[in-house]
């Protein structure tokens, strides 16, 4: 069974980690709250983050001084989007640019927050077009690293980011590492760039941690609404997540699991329910195929963008990477 929305995989060596810490049964995380020793518990999953996504192939530098633990990158993602709309100049509506089939929280929660946003095709000449007509001062990019377009790492993302400084610099880019640590293969994502304003993280793709909420939001300036998370935070999962980061390298879970991930693209396609076309996504739990021309009916709902003639879709592989996974467990 392949899907449209994206879920995420509850891993056996999650499972493991998660009945590991249980059996501990960690109420020292809890215990005497009025000395504040709870204060800097998250100090050690952040650190941990950041050295296990360096590993990944990304490059941070020395600008993102500010840090706070997050729900998943949701959280991150609507205090940004909150900022945004509250703290632009008098006169000014700031506007959030993404490329077209892009993640849709980012559209979903920047409408409830009355913010206007702007969907630039992924050709290089075509949002270069659409960033010099639509862009100014005070606006925002979100841009996922890996894509959550296709699942595949973007080539384009060093392009986008150097042209952003060099022609509209007064454009902050909000880059999101949700997909990082589900990719079997080293990349290299330089976030250094000074108007790379804040980094999103989420383990929930990589773990299937998806309702422990762990994530965290990195930002070259202070954030307010966040820093309350100093004391409201939820512990267990960045105890987990911690455990989670130091257990496996970034490629390793891929890696284990791409070729299951192979397996389930091809019984989709002997069984009709994805395209002849259809290949891995870089990241484990997705599959993609460009189709030219229009696409079949049944595929309809699976696709994402056009490029040029062609359909560029996107399935999840989550159901039935589960249930083959469950098979090989009983066998």
């Amino acid at each position: 069974m392949l899907t449209k929305t994206v879920y995420s995989l509850y891993f056996p060596e999650t499972r493991e980690i998660v009945d590991t810490l249980w059996r501990e049964r960690p109420h020292h995380l809890y215990e005497k709250n009025y000395t504040k020793r709870q204060d800097a518990m998250h100090g050690a999953f952040l650190a941990a983050y950041r050295d296990w996504v360096g590993r990944a192939g990304v490059t941070l530098g020395e600008g993102f001084a500010h840090e706070y633990p997050t729900a998943g990158a949701s959280e991150g993602i609507q205090a940004l989007l909150a900022r945004i709309a509250t703290s632009a100049r008098p006169g000014t509506r700031p506007r959030v640019h993404v490329l077209d089939g892009e993640y849709e929280g980012y559209l979903h929660v920047a409408a409830a927050l009355g913010l206007e946003t702007i969907a630039h095709e992924r050709a290089p000449d075509a949002w270069r077009r659409s960033l010099t007509e639509h862009a100014r001062a005070g606006d925002w990019f979100f841009v996922s690293q890996p894509s959550a377009i296709d699942g595949c790492v973007w080539d384009g993302l060093p392009e986008l980011v150097r042209w952003l400084a060099d022609r509209l610099p007064e454009v902050e880019v909000a880059v999101d590492l949700t997909y990082v640590g589900s990719v079997a293969h080293p990349m290299r994502i330089d976030l250094s760039a000074p108007n790379v304003g804040v980094v999103l993280a989420s383990l929930s793709k990589p773990f299937g941690v998806y309702y422990h909420r762990v994530g965290a939001l990195l930002s070259r300036t202070p954030f307010a609404s966040l820093y309350g998370n100093l004391w409201f935070k939820n512990l267990f999962s960045l105890a987990l997540g911690e455990r989670l980061l130091r257990a496996y390298e970034p490629c390793d879970l891929p890696a284990r699991y791409a070729p299951l991930q192979r397996a389930v693209i091809q019984q989709a396609v002997a069984a009709g329910d994805a395209p002849s076309q259809a290949r891995p996504s870089d990241v484990v739990l997705l599959a993609c195929a460009r189709v030219e021309g229009e696409p079949s009916a049944r595929f309809t709902d699976f696709v994402r963008i056009r490029e040029s003639a062609a359909s560029v879709m996107r399935f999840c592989l989550t159901p039935a990477l589960d249930a083959l996974i469950a098979e090989k467990g009983s066998t």
